[in-house]
């Protein structure tokens, strides 16, 4: 299944009509719109990271999410170029956390590093962030906080956001009318790249698929290769980690990663005297396997 979670309804409106979503008349905490026939829920979770956290939470423990689902969060941010972005990198303004999405899918997007704040982001604010906040593309209020309420039940490779820059921030100091007057204009900003978003969520669709019915890494001899590369690598438990993902997503879409891993030992590549090493190596990994 793929979960679905955006701010605001006029920035989801586009993307139910592309989807062919009806709206669950059994809700009355969040709105959901479903199609039972491709699996696909998407939620309407209310603007900023607390209305954001506890929609994620409370629409995953009722579906009951696990390794075969899929979770996108798409919306709008601030920024100052006008594109559609796959976001790399988020960034909890209010805890200083930082947390990486593993992009695992390839996609024609721009990739961005977006910071997540609790209030509009004003221009006054915008412009220092320019300055200040170096290496960061995007200003949100949800993406962090979807990340990290995600994350209690699915993995970094389960989660995707998409943001589509709305503006560069806002004059007024008023959030009710900040709000209102983003409203206005979202609609039209997701409509325009609704199709790459709709391209998306099929492939989503697919990945949960392949998932559900071949359950990723099955084969006993591919454990065990992933078990010496991990001893032999000198892996940390993020490299463990993954390691696991890419593995998984290899098997997941019929690449030979076994020979890949082979040609690197051949290479000398593994075994490693230390886990600089075995960086290397799980790069050389990645690459042959991502490629």
């Amino acid at each position: 299944m793929v979960f679905i979670f955006m701010a605001l309804y006029p920035e989801a409106k586009p993307v139910i009509k592309r989807l062919g979503l009806r709206k669950r008349t059994d809700r009355t905490r969040f709105q959901e719109f479903v199609s039972e026939e491709s699996g696909i829920v998407l939620t309407i979770t209310g603007v900023g990271p607390v209305a954001a956290a506890a929609a994620v939470s409370a629409v995953l423990t009722e579906y009951d999410a696990g390794p075969e689902d899929q979770l996108l969060s798409v919306g709008t941010a601030a920024g100052n170029a006008s594109d559609i972005f796959l976001l790399n990198k988020l960034l909890d303004q209010n805890s200083d956390r930082t947390f990486y999405p593993d992009m695992l899918i390839k996609t024609d997007f721009k990739e961005a590093a977006a910071i997540t704040g609790s209030t509009v982001l004003s221009q006054r604010a915008a412009a220092f962030m320019k300055v200040a906040a170096e290496g960061y593309d995007l200003y949100d209020m949800e993406s962090a906080a979807v990340y990290q309420a995600g994350n209690i039940y699915l993995g970094p490779h389960q989660m995707s956001f998409i943001r589509v820059v709305s503006d560069e921030g806002v004059e007024t100091a008023d959030r009710e009318q900040a709000v209102s007057d983003l409203a206005a204009r979202v609609n039209a900003v997701i409509n325009s790249h609704v199709e790459e978003i709709s391209d998306y969520v099929e492939k989503l669709l697919a990945l949960s698929e392949k998932e559900k019915y071949r359950g990723g890494i099955s084969d006993k001899s591919s454990e065990g290769l992933v078990d010496k590369i991990i001893e032999d690598g000198h892996f940390s438990k993020v490299m463990q980690d993954q390691l696991r993902q890419y593995v998984k997503y290899a098997v997941l879409s019929g690449v030979d990663w076994e020979k890949a891993v082979q040609g690197i030992y051949e290479e000398g590549m593994l075994p490693t005297i230390d886990k600089r090493g075995g960086k290397k190596a799980l790069d050389r990994i990645k690459n042959c396997i991502l490629k």
